[in-house]
């Protein structure tokens, strides 16, 4: 996921859950869950905004 998204910042959850094969409720769970951990910031609203990286070493 992480990989995705340092890949493409705008991804939604709906897009990553198709990219990676799970519901977007996990994808959803896990947003949450790396927000909580600081690792990944979202930008902007839902529909136009974007994902920022926090954690550098977990972009390679």
């Amino acid at each position: 996921m992480i990989k995705l998204l340092s890949e493409d910042h705008q991804l939604s959850a709906v897009k990553l859950a198709e990219k990676i094969g799970i519901v977007s409720r996990n994808i959803e769970n896990n947003i949450k869950k790396l927000k909580e951990y600081g690792i990944l910031i979202g930008h902007g609203s839902p529909k136009n905004g974007y994902w920022e990286i926090i954690d550098k070493d977990l972009q390679e």
